[in-house]
C-alpha cells in the first residue's frame, strides 16, 4: 500500500489526512507533477544552476589559467547546498553567500554569480517570509559585491578581463560602470527572487486555509449527519416503544376481564412492532444508500391518518381537525409535519396523566393570491415587510397539538424521563422552514405544542 505524506503548511501544521490531493488536484500537469516529486524538483534546480554556471566557464580559463579548476569547488558547493534549501532554508543561504564571495574574489566575471543565492532567497521567503527573505538574501548579495572593490588588485595580478576586452569596451563601458551595472542588476533580480518565493508562500498559505475549511466543513457536515440520525432514530424508537409500552399495560389489564379483547391489543401491539421494525429499516436503508429521507415516505394525507390511528389502538383519546387547503405533496415538508405532530403525540402518550381530550389541529393558510399580493405591493409592502407582519408570500401552516392532562402546577403530571433531544428536533425541523414551534403548558391544564412552517412553493 502506498502512504503519501501530508505536506505541511507554512506555520508548519500538518495537512488533514485526505485533503492533502485538492492542492495538488489544482495544479495539473508539470506543476502538480513536480509537488508530489520534490525531489526531482531538486534535481531540476541544481541542473539549472550547474548548466548557467558552465556556459561560461571556459572563458574563465583565459582569465585564471589553470586557477579556473578553483571554481569548481565554490559551483559544486553552491550545487550540493541547494539539494537542502527546503529544509534548513537560512542555513544553505548563508552557506551559499559565503561560496558567492569566494567565488567574485576569485574570479569576478564569472557567468553564474549569485544565481545560487537567487535559489537560496527564493527558498527563505517560502519558507519564513517575505521580511525574512530580503533580510538575509539582500545583506548577501552587497556582502557578496563588496569583492568588487578589490577588482584593481584582481587586475594588477590577472591583466584585463576577457570579458572587458571583447564584451564591455565594444559597448564603450568602464570597468566600474559594468560591473556596477551587474551588481545593481543581481541586487534586484535576488530580492524579486524573495517576492516569488513570498508569493508562493501566501498561495500555499491560503491553500492550506481551504484545506482546513474543508477539514471543518467534513466535521460539521459529520455532525449534522449523526444528528440527523440521532433524530430519526429518536422518532422512529421513541414513538413505537412509548405506544407499544402503552398497549402491552393495556393488554396486561384487559387479560384479566375479556381474554378476547386481549388478544386483539396484542396483535395491535405486534403490528406496532413490526412498523418500527420496518421503519428503522427504511432509516438504515435510507444511510446506506444516501437517498432522500423525505422520498421514502407517503403521502401526507395517508402518512398522518395511520399515524393518528396508531395513537387511537394506543388509548389516546384523539381528535383531527384540517382546516385550509390540502397540505402541499412534498415529501420532505409532508415527513416535518409527520415528524413533529408525531413527537407531540408521543410526549402526551408518555408523560400525560388523566388526559381525557388530544386534539391535533392542521391548519393551512395560503399566501395571499396573486391580486392581493399586487395590493399589497401597491401600498408599499414588500415580501420582508410582509412577512415581518405574518403575510408571507408562501403561507403558513400552523400544527396545534393540546391535551387537558393535569397540569405540571398540580404535581400530577408524570416526570419526564427524555433527554429533550424531541423538542430540539422539532425545532430543527420546523428552522428549515422558516419556522418557530412552542412547548409548554396550555393557558389551562394540560400541555400544547404549536409549530408554526412555511410550505415549499411550487417550482
Amino acid at each position: 500500500m502506498n502512504t503519501q505524506v501530508a505536506p505541511e503548511s507554512p506555520a508548519g501544521a500538518s495537512v488533514p489526512a485526505g485533503f492533502e490531493e485538492l492542492g495538488i488536484v489544482r495544479r495539473r500537469g508539470v506543476r502538480g507533477w513536480f509537488r508530489r516529486h520534490p525531489r526531482c524538483m531538486n534535481a531540476v534546480v541544481i541542473g539549472v544552476y550547474v548548466l548557467l554556471t558552465l556556459w561560461t566557464y571556459p572563458y574563465a580559463f583565459y582569465d585564471l589559467g589553470d586557477g579556473a579548476w578553483w571554481l569548481l569547488i565554490g559551483y559544486g558547493a553552491i550545487a550540493v547546498a541547494l539539494a537542502f534549501r527546503r529544509t534548513h532554508p537560512i542555513a544553505v543561504l548563508a552557506m551559499i553567500a559565503l561560496a558567492e564571495t569566494f567565488l567574485l574574489l576569485l574570479y569576478p566575471w564569472h557567468g553564474s554569480q549569485m544565481i545560487g543565492l537567487c535559489f537560496a532567497a527564493y527558498a527563505v521567503a517560502r519558507h519564513r517570509g517575505l521580511l525574512v527573505g530580503l533580510v538575509t538574501a539582500l545583506p548577501a548579495c552587497v556582502l557578496g559585491y563588496l569583492t568588487f572593490l578589490r577588482n584593481d588588485l584582481w587586475t594588477a595580478r590577472h591583466g584585463r578581463s576577457w570579458w572587458m576586452e571583447n564584451y564591455y569596451d565594444p559597448m564603450g563601458l568602464s570597468e566600474f560602470e559594468s560591473q556596477g551595472i551587474v551588481a545593481v542588476t543581481m541586487f534586484f533580480v535576488v530580492g524579486i527572487s524573495a517576492g516569488i518565493g513570498a508569493a508562493v508562500r501566501r498561495g500555499r498559505s491560503h491553500e492550506q486555509e481551504v484545506l482546513e475549511w474543508a477539514r471543518r466543513t467534513q466535521q460539521y457536515a459529520q455532525v449534522a449527519e449523526r444528528n440527523r440520525i440521532a433524530r430519526e432514530m429518536h422518532d422512529v424508537i421513541a414513538h413505537s416503544l412509548s405506544v407499544m409500552i402503552s398497549l402491552a399495560d393495556g393488554a396486561r389489564i384487559v387479560a384479566r376481564k375479556d381474554p378476547q379483547r386481549a388478544g386483539a391489543v396484542l396483535e395491535e401491539l405486534s403490528d406496532t412492532g413490526r412498523t418500527a421494525l420496518g421503519d428503522m429499516r427504511r432509516v438504515i436503508g435510507v444511510l446506506r444508500e444516501g437517498q432522500d429521507v423525505g422520498a421514502a415516505r407517503r403521502p401526507v394525507a395517508e402518512s398522518l391518518e395511520d399515524l393518528s390511528e396508531g395513537f387511537r389502538q394506543a388509548g389516546l383519546p384523539l381528535t383531527v381537525s384540517l382546516t385550509g387547503p390540502q397540505l402541499p405533496e412534498d415529501a420532505a415538508f409532508g415527513l416535518t409535519v409527520h415528524r413533529i405532530i408525531q413527537e407531540s403525540l408521543t410526549n402526551v402518550l408518555r408523560y400525560g396523566r388523566q388526559v381525557t381530550e388530544v386534539t391535533v389541529s392542521i391548519e393551512h393558510r395560503p399566501g395571499p393570491d396573486a391580486e392581493e399580493a399586487r395590493s399589497l405591493r401597491a401600498q408599499g409592502l414588500s415580501p420582508t415587510d410582509q412577512a415581518a407582519l405574518g403575510m408571507p408570500a408562501a403561507g403558513q401552516v400552523v400544527l396545534t397539538i393540546t391535551d387537558d392532562g393535569v397540569h405540571p402546577a398540580h404535581g400530577e403530571r408524570r416526570e419526564s424521563v427524555g433527554s429533550g433531544q424531541g423538542i430540539h428536533g422539532m425545532e430543527e425541523r420546523a428552522a428549515f422552514y422558516n419556522g418557530s414551534v412552542y412547548a409548554g403548558p396550555a393557558s389551562r391544564r394540560g400541555w400544547m405544542v404549536r409549530a408554526v412552517l412555511e410550505p415549499p412553493q411550487k417550482g
